[in-house]
């Protein structure tokens, strides 16, 4: 794998674009990872020969651990702290908008931002090891960014419960509380079960499918406003003594 990560984006006849991305440091996310999985959703959201995404990652361990820690202990000033939370809200607001249904496969472990992207899936399909935990309070900042989603997905009491607790929850009270649809025994069948849902909902009318998803979506009009809030933030946060101790300890980990 690429020290710097890898995405890969392919389409299969029957209209069914598979978008995978992978780090080194189990799938985290730095910006340039951000931007270049925002700019291959958009891209599958104009290309008209595909009709439904799926995201997933490398790997059968780790979903994807959130944001990636070097580059969070490497930001030294609020522009710079924002934009790299701004990352994860484009991904978010990419995800929301593409008129093509997006099905996540989480294969294993999600940490953060990886708790966010199964929550701004349309479709989410789990492995029965796929553990989920909001580790950001512990760092001395906040799931800001990803809560909007995780509230519109589990509810305010379990994303209360995960954000103040920041223990780890098992795959099935994932799928008990909303955030996982489906859960698989192996990656294998998690895959193969993504590859038919998703060749199923390639097969329903475009326009009807995104008229859909706009109905589901209701309610989210002023995320790109909310979300920039929350980024600042975020970027205020982490640029604090408390947060720069507590990362370099959790990194250490």
């Amino acid at each position: 794998m690429h020290p710097t990560g890898e995405l890969t984006s392919q389409l299969a006849p029957s209209g069914v674009r598979t978008i995978t991305f992978g780090h080194p440091a189990h799938n985290s996310f730095p910006s340039s990872q951000l931007q270049a999985t925002v700019a291959a959703i958009d891209a599958a959201g104009q290309d008209a020969n595909t009709r439904c995404i799926i995201l997933r990652s490398q790997g059968e361990r780790t979903f994807c651990a959130g944001a990636n820690l070097d580059e969070l202990l490497a930001i030294r000033e609020p522009k710079q702290a924002k934009e790299f939370f701004m990352g994860f809200a484009r991904l978010i607001l990419a995800m929301k908008g593409c008129p093509k249904p997006i099905v996540v496969a989480v294969q294993g472990k999600a940490i953060g931002g990886g708790v966010g992207i199964a929550a701004a899936a349309d479709y989410c399909l789990a492995t029965e090891a796929a553990s989920i935990k909001l580790s950001e309070l512990a760092i001395a900042i906040g799931p800001f960014v990803i809560l909007p989603a995780l509230v519109r997905k589990l509810g305010v009491a379990a994303a209360s419960e995960m954000s103040l607790d920041t223990e780890w929850h098992s795959a099935q009270w994932a799928h008990a509380n909303g955030l996982f649809q489906r859960l698989y025994a192996t990656p294998a069948e998690l895959y193969d079960a993504a590859e038919t849902l998703a060749t199923k909902l390639a097969g329903h009318s475009l326009k009807a499918a995104a008229k859909l998803k706009e109905t589901l979506w209701f309610g989210t009009e002023n995320w790109p406003i909310v979300l920039e809030e929350r980024a600042e933030v975020s970027g205020g946060l982490v640029l604090g003594e408390d947060a720069k101790a507590a990362l370099a300890k959790f990194k250490k980990q």
